[in-house]
């Protein structure tokens, strides 16, 4: 597989991973009962000043959320930006996808220690395919 197809599977995986995350865990999330409702609760509820702002860990949590998407909508625009690249840029494009390569591995680590599957699977094959262009784009020795 060429470098340009293996950074379009990148691209899908990380909008997978965007998809699910946005709308699953950000717009339709459901309660897992009253346990979590009081916990969110609690979280919402105690608010303190952070560099003149009041918030609450709830704010940081919700924010944190929806950084996340924001971020990983970022990450595959350059990620399909850059498969647009290779031809005209490789070096930049191979300098690149080894930096999105090791982001997308550390995610995957996380997702392990913190996480879930879904994440992880996506983290995996971003890794992988990013990882993978980058040797396919390395100079003829």
């Amino acid at each position: 597989m060429n470098a340009k197809v293996l950074l379009r599977i990148a691209t899908l995986a990380i909008a997978l991973f965007d998809l699910g995350h946005s709308v699953g865990g950000m717009l339709v999330a459901e309660s897992h009962g009253p346990e979590e409702d009081a916990l969110l609760a609690s979280l919402a509820a105690y608010r303190f000043d952070m560099m003149g702002s009041t918030r609450s860990h709830h704010d940081f949590y919700v924010g944190e959320g929806w950084f996340l998407s924001a971020a990983l909508t970022a990450l595959l625009v350059i990620c399909w930006q850059l498969s647009s690249a290779t031809a005209e840029s490789p070096a930049l494009v191979r300098r690149v996808s080894l930096v999105l390569a090791l982001f997308f591995a550390t995610s995957a680590a996380l997702c392990v220690a913190f996480f879930f599957v879904a994440p992880l699977v996506c983290s995996v094959v971003a890794a992988c395919a990013c990882a993978a262009a980058w040797w396919r784009l390395r100079s003829p020795a």
